[in-house]
């Protein structure tokens, strides 16, 4: 989550990772903005990705929305997913069992870690379940 994101994607890249989960965050466009004890990742990186990629953004109103648009838009090369509720910059993870996103997430790791049908129903086929959600937006590009 946060700066945890850049932490997620600076070691996205190794081969023993499966799939990537990046909360509230996004690569940083402007390379002079570097936060302290953070990874100095460029745009560039995205490139390494090699596994399904699910961001799980906040809204417009957050810090990190639009870095995290931007990485969408430019991963073409493997499947690639935003959930997007507009909730702000601490996401549902104060409410009890830390909300929808909790919800969204587990979904995510059963269908990508385990192979459950079931939950991937939130996020494939014709008419994802998170597609039919008022309270979050799915964009996805998986036929790359």
């Amino acid at each position: 989550m946060s700066c945890g994101g850049l932490q997620t994607l600076e070691v996205a890249s190794d081969p023993r990772v499966s799939t990537v989960v990046v909360c509230n965050s996004g690569i940083l466009a402007d390379t002079t903005k570097r936060l302290s004890g953070m990874p100095g990742l460029t745009k560039d990186h995205l490139q390494k990705l090699h596994t399904p990629t699910l961001y799980l953004l906040e809204g417009e109103k957050d810090i990190a929305y639009k870095n995290g648009m931007d990485d969408y838009r430019r991963i073409d090369h493997v499947p690639v997913y935003v959930a997007n509720m507009d909730v702000g910059h601490g996401g549902t993870y104060s409410q009890p069992q830390e909300g929808e996103f909790a919800k969204v997430a587990t979904a995510w790791y059963k269908w990508q870690l385990k192979g459950d049908q079931e939950a991937g129903k939130l996020f494939a086929g014709a008419h994802p379940g998170l597609s039919q959600s008022p309270a979050c937006v799915l964009k996805r590009r998986i036929n790359l």
